[in-house]
């Protein structure tokens, strides 16, 4: 807390000094700003926004625009991820293989045009063509209440902990008529060289009175990224994606429907000793179909009604009976789930008083063998709504704010053995209960302050095959407490610091041991236990543009305390399972035609890693700092406009790992690739 003063203090000494103009906290949008906000219903003030948060928390928010993306050229979704302010992913090569990190731990619920994912998501979002997005929105350590459910669709242990943000993937929309077809080879030492392409088209729609406009837009996507029988890390895909809208007056209209399918190996274990694990798991083939639509008709310039649905199918076929070395016939294990959801939000501005009102509804139901059950049968519901008012004060330099949301699932039918497929049907589990508060201040022209203080309530822990060690006492309903408080300045255009102190409080919180039992029925499961954890930290942010047209952003996350109490037990997990320190930078710079970017990414080393098979220890993860960088070139041919990128990944070729299970899960290391673009 003292740092948090100093840095009040510093800030309050630059304000009595110096003058600009600023009229609230802004949300973070890397590099070159301008065009970023061209549509009204992504402003995050926007009452027409179906994804506006509060304006305590527009701190906590970092937006990615598509010049942003291209300019990181990531291998994919989750990579990208990894490059936002506070969030680190981890990989291992098993059935579920990502775990994405909100400032050192949590869960984030994902939403892509308004189709809520639902548990596979991390396997979803890997397929997912960066060509495809416009905008993601990242909003951390989020309090904000009616953007969807705070606790998981799906199965009934997927309410299992309070969700800690969201990302808000928007896909592209055509401005006008216009397309561009793509394609790149990349290559990574010792692995088969990897290819993509990508082709779009769209145009806009006007009449001649101007009252009726629109847009549609398609997508193709394939790549193809395959490996060795040393690594075992390939995957490929094909996908395809067509939206469109339709806007009358008052009255808009989204629509999108996606669809892929593909192949994914799970990547070998190497253990200390440098033996390569010798499992053979792989999906074959991984589907994902989603389908959306939204709409919205403003009655006044402060009145808004706003409704969404959307529907997502997953299915996958997973073998995970073979092994290198050995002729074992590959035995199919399917699942799939299914999940749609719906959701109503209405907007009220009087004078200087906004009122949000929201509602959810979803529905989810699932089959087969997935992660570690070897069966799951489901069919659950969950419903929810919230309340939130916002109120200015003295011009707006104040704006206070509270809420309070509820959700409940409902269980139709759970099961994880087919012999008791008849039990848990029609429960209610107990409802999670959450109550926000925030405020902002605008000291000056030139600096902000917010706060934010979320509780939350779950209720319950969801699963009715979730048991304690025997000996243990029952469990406890999960509850989390969660403040923070950011800084902000805009000094001059090229420094721009934001500070946030954040806090976030859990009881009761649920984790497998590497302990089992088998039930009457013969089914193995892993017995859990809770305990409390405690999380503080701080970020740094720094960004801003230069004239000469560069721009940088970069963001230091420390973590100050990541504790965990047990049976009266405190353990400090900062070095032994968590990082203390990580880092995201990226710096860009145009002339002439070229562009050129740098980016890069740390976290410091940690010593212990925890699965269902165990805690390995005395391993060595973390401590690395990954590179990239590209360079391009626009340059025009037979009148269309191409661009040249060479782009290369992990320059210094680090081969570090995040996790550990059956071994080390290496990267990589340094690839490098180029890509050449037409648009027309």
């Amino acid at each position: 807390m003292r740092t948090i003063r100093l840095s009040l203090v510093a800030m309050g000494i630059l304000s009595i000094t110096l003058n600009a103009e600023i009229s609230q906290i802004e949300p973070i949008v890397i590099g070159d700003s301008s065009g970023a906000y061209e549509r009204d219903d992504i402003k995050l003030d926007s009452i027409n926004n179906l994804y506006r948060v509060e304006s305590s928390a527009k701190a906590g928010v970092q937006v990615i625009t598509q010049k942003e993306i291209e300019a990181y050229h990531p291998k994919d979704v989750l990579d990208l991820l990894d490059k936002a302010i506070g969030i680190d992913v981890t990989f291992h090569g098993r059935k579920s293989p990502f775990f994405v990190n909100v400032r050192g731990g949590g869960s984030l619920t994902y939403i892509i045009d308004g189709a809520i994912l639902p548990s596979p998501a991390n396997r979803i979002l890997q397929k997912i063509p960066t060509k495809a997005i416009e905008e993601i929105q990242i909003i951390r350590g989020s309090t904000a209440l009616a953007l969807a459910p705070s606790i998981g669709i799906g199965a009934s242990n997927s309410g299992s902990g309070i969700n800690t943000g969201f990302v808000v993937i928007r896909t592209k929309r055509a401005k006008n008529t216009e397309g561009f077809v793509s394609g790149y080879v990349e290559k990574a030492e010792s692995n088969p060289t990897s290819n993509g392409q990508s082709l779009y088209i769209g145009t806009t729609l006007d009449s001649k009175d101007g009252e009726l406009s629109g847009y549609i837009g398609a997508l193709v996507s394939r790549y193809d990224r395959p490996s060795s029988d040393e690594r075992f890390d390939g995957s490929d895909a094909k996908s395809g994606m067509i939206n469109g809208g339709l806007s009358y007056r008052n009255f808009n209209l989204n629509m999108m429907a996606y669809k892929d399918s593909g192949t994914w190996e799970m990547q070998r274990g190497e253990d200390v000793n440098g033996v390569l694990d010798d499992s053979k798991w792989y999906y074959d083939p991984i589907k994902t179909d989603i389908f959306s639509l939204d709409a919205n008709i403003q009655w006044s310039e402060s009145q808004t009604t706003l409704v969404s649905f959307g529907k997502t199918k997953y299915r996958q076929a997973e073998y995970s009976n073979e092994k290198f070395g050995q002729n074992n016939i590959p035995i199919s294990k399917k699942y799939y789930e299914d999940s749609s959801a719906y959701s109503l939000r209405h907007n009220v501005a009087f004078g200087d008083t906004l009122i949000m009102l929201g509602a959810q509804m979803s529905k989810s139901d699932g089959f087969g063998p997935e992660t570690n059950s070897p069966y799951r049968r489901f069919d659950t519901s969950l419903k929810g709504y919230s309340a939130s008012i916002e109120q200015k004060l003295f011009d707006g330099d104040v704006v206070l704010d509270g809420g309070y949301r509820y959700d409940q699932k409902h269980i139709n039918n759970s099961s994880t053995n087919a012999t008791k497929d008849s039990a848990n049907n029609d429960v209610d589990l107990a409802p999670a209960k959450v109550f926000a508060l925030g405020a902002m201040w605008n000291l000056n022209d030139r600096f902000s302050l917010s706060s934010r203080y979320f509780q939350g309530d779950e209720g319950s822990s969801s699963d009715f095959d979730l048991l304690p060690m025997p000996g243990n006492s029952p469990f406890k309903a999960e509850k989390q407490k969660r403040f923070e408080i950011s800084a902000s300045a805009k000094i001059v255009p090229y420094f721009n610091p934001e500070i946030t102190y954040f806090s976030v409080d859990f009881k009761n919180q649920k984790s497998a041991t590497n302990n089992t039992y088998t039930d009457i029925y013969g089914s193995e499961y892993y017995y859990y236990t809770q305990s409390d954890s405690l999380r503080k930290g701080l970020e740094f942010t720094f960004r801003g543009d230069f004239e000469q047209g560069s721009s940088y952003l970069f963001s230091y996350t420390r973590m100050l305390d990541i504790k965990t109490e047990q049976n009266g037990l405190s353990t400090n997990k900062i070095g032994l399972e968590n990082p203390r320190d990580s880092f995201t930078a990226l710096l860009s710079h145009k002339w002439n035609g070229y562009s050129a970017n740098i980016s890069a990414k740390h976290m410091s080393g940690w010593s212990q890693s925890t699965s269902a098979m165990g805690i390995a220890s005395d391993v060595y993860l973390g401590d690395f700092i990954k590179i990239d960088a590209n360079i391009a070139k626009d340059f025009k041919y037979s009148n269309l406009d191409f661009n040249a990128k060479l782009y290369g990944r992990n320059l210094g070729d680090s081969h570090y790992s995040t996790r550990y299970t059956t071994g080390y899960y290496k990267d990589r290391g340094r690839v490098v690739g180029v890509e050449l673009s037409a648009k027309f």
